[in-house]
């Protein structure tokens, strides 16, 4: 491991401006600047975090605000998953990870879960903006944010490591072009009606199948209830000898068994999102065609550490972290939840 002296010595500077630049104390040219830092990542530089942490004495507190772990299918509970693999890496430090959940049909859910966090005096918080309204208003206090999930378009948090879902719905269009079945008609369903991400997926996913398929029927329903999605499905497919759904968030397995009641399964190409365990046995069955992940459970982890890292070591990424597009099918279902 590279030290200060080595890297002052590869870079023809004195130990202290090696040490102001990584440091950032201290005014440094930024062409020394520039070469420190270039020599020390090249070089793994790592900091004595001990050091660091007596040095500065703080202890930091990041939330989590998200929707209930136990809802939607274990999607959430993979991103938990996924926080509290980075909490045990940062908890030595002497930094924690606090959560407040809340409902996502319950607007004044979100307000009180906000609310709730940010009395714990919070350095900075990940967030799930689901609830529009909510978080506009959540966004005017002075705390540093992160993005998971998803994202809304007239706010700039910190750090985004949503997925992009005009990328996601577009990618959903190219995968129910490959269907073996002759399709003559896809129907859209969206379970959270005005959700950004799945407003957003079920349009581009429509305008990009209209380019493949230009003849294609896609018809969009907004459904709360396996039992109205039963009644809208069998009113939009039940006719048809072949039809895709495409299914903008983790409820694809939900919308198998609703067709399966119907008899309506074997005709359907299903297209989703996540590998919940649902999805997983759905898709493992060929019952769904194909499943489009977003790493709920990187996002997670990434998002605490990216956010510990620039408290921590004065990283002061910023941006977007889109999160990939991955698809799976059948034949490439990873067996580890690990690389979810």
């Amino acid at each position: 491991m590279i030290t200060i002296k080595e890297i002052a010595r590869l870079s023809n500077v004195s130990a202290g401006t090696v040490d102001r630049v990584l440091h950032n104390r201290g005014r440094v040219s930024k062409e020394t600047e520039s070469r420190i830092r270039r020599i020390a990542e090249e070089h793994g530089y790592v900091p004595n975090l001990v050091a660091r942490r007596l040095q500065s004495n703080r202890h930091f507190v990041f939330g989590v605000l998200i929707p209930d772990p136990e809802s939607e299918y274990g999607y959430w509970q993979q991103v938990v998953e996924g926080v509290e693999d980075a909490r045990k890496e940062i908890e030595a430090m002497d930094a924690s990870v606090i959560y407040s959940f809340f409902d996502r049909h319950n607007p004044e859910s979100f307000d009180k879960a906000a609310s709730e966090l940010l009395q714990h005096d919070v350095s900075a918080y990940i967030v799930a903006p689901i609830i529009a309204d909510g978080m506009r208003r959540l966004a005017d206090t002075p705390v540093p944010y992160a993005f998971i999930d998803s994202s809304l378009p007239d706010l700039e948090p910190m750090w985004d490591f949503s997925q992009d879902p005009v990328a996601a719905g577009k990618t959903g269009a190219r995968l129910m072009c490959l269907s073996a079945k002759p399709l003559s008609k896809v129907i859209t369903i969206q379970t959270h009606k005005g959700a950004f991400n799945g407003e957003m997926r079920a349009a581009a996913f429509a305008a990009s199948l209209a380019v493949c398929k230009p003849a294609l029927e896609v018809d969009n329903i907004y459904s709360d209830t396996p039992e109205e999605m039963e009644a809208l499905l069998f009113e939009a497919a039940g006719c048809e000898e072949a039809f895709g759904v495409f299914v903008v968030n983790d409820q694809a397995s939900v919308v198998c068994q609703v067709l399966e009641r119907l008899s309506l399964l074997e005709r359907a190409c299903v297209i989703g999102f996540d590998l919940s365990a649902e999805n997983r046995e759905y898709l493992s069955e060929g019952k769904i065609f194909a499943v489009i992940g977003q790493r709920p459970r990187t996002q997670g982890h990434d998002a605490v550490m990216t956010i510990y890292n620039y408290f921590m070591l004065s990283r002061h990424g910023s941006g977007s972290f889109s999160a990939p597009v991955d698809i799976y099918i059948k034949e490439n279902i990873p067996r580890s939840n690990h690389w979810l």
